[in-house]
């Protein structure tokens, strides 16, 4: 077979290749593997073999890889020499630092956007956070969970710093996985409604100080529910 034809079947399985480890699969195998972590499916300090995972989750070696790799960022695995991925615990030491961090970004997001922030913005913002309301009053979890992560990643994007709303949305794959895992505990929507609404109304007034209490009492009450939902399971 002459050059022309092996060079168009390297071409071909390098496609091939490229496919298959593509953003879809890639996604597709840390949103299982994560969601496997976050049901207990997988134990604190087990270790996470790469051929296992590939076996049992229908994808080649490489997204899994990939999948671990994103996952280590979010904390849920950390990558050992000699030892591969080996699971985290989730426990209120790590919930602690994640919502401790989050409560810092959403802060300084707020800080950016506050001298730019236009009557368009303020709309916007309100309306998604009437969506969030709206999805409340119809009891569908998962739909709260995703008007939920609307308001606050919005809230990033307007405020135009692209690295922060990249660490935001890096730990909160993790929230929100736990957030369809235990949903909240009573009252506890009800609440989020009313801080959600006050903190549109301290963007509108201009005050940061409000803002900034504002978030810290958000993601403190958010970050005790969820620890009380872990430690009642």
């Amino acid at each position: 077979m002459g050059e022309k034809s092996r060079k168009a079947r390297v071409v071909i399985r390098m496609d091939a290749q490229e496919e298959e480890v593509g953003p879809t699969s890639v996604e597709q195998a840390t949103a299982l593997i994560r969601r496997a972590i976050v049901t207990a499916e997988y134990r604190p300090g087990e270790r996470l073999k790469v051929a296992d995972a590939a076996r049992r989750f229908g994808f080649s070696a490489m997204p899994v890889r990939e999948a671990l790799r994103k996952l280590e960022g979010e904390g849920l695995v950390a990558i050992l020499p000699n030892r591969g991925a080996v699971i985290r615990p989730i426990d209120e030491k790590f919930l602690k630092d994640v919502y401790e961090v989050r409560t810092a970004l959403e802060t300084l997001a707020v800080q950016r956007l506050m001298p730019r922030i236009t009557l368009a913005m303020l709309d916007e913002l309100s309306a998604l956070q009437a969506a969030h309301a709206a999805a409340v009053e119809r009891a569908d979890l998962e739909e709260i969970i995703m008007a939920n992560r609307a308001l606050h990643t919005r809230l990033f994007e307007l405020a135009g710093n692209a690295e922060a709303t990249r660490l935001f949305e890096l730990g909160w794959e993790l929230i929100y996985a736990l957030r369809r895992r235990l949903g909240y505990r009573p009252n506890r929507l009800a609440s989020v409604i009313e801080e959600h609404r006050l903190l549109v109304d301290a963007l509108r007034r201009h005050d940061f100080a409000a803002c900034a209490a504002i978030l810290r009492m958000h993601n403190t009450a958010g970050m005790e529910d969820m620890i009380a939902s872990l430690s009642g399971e």
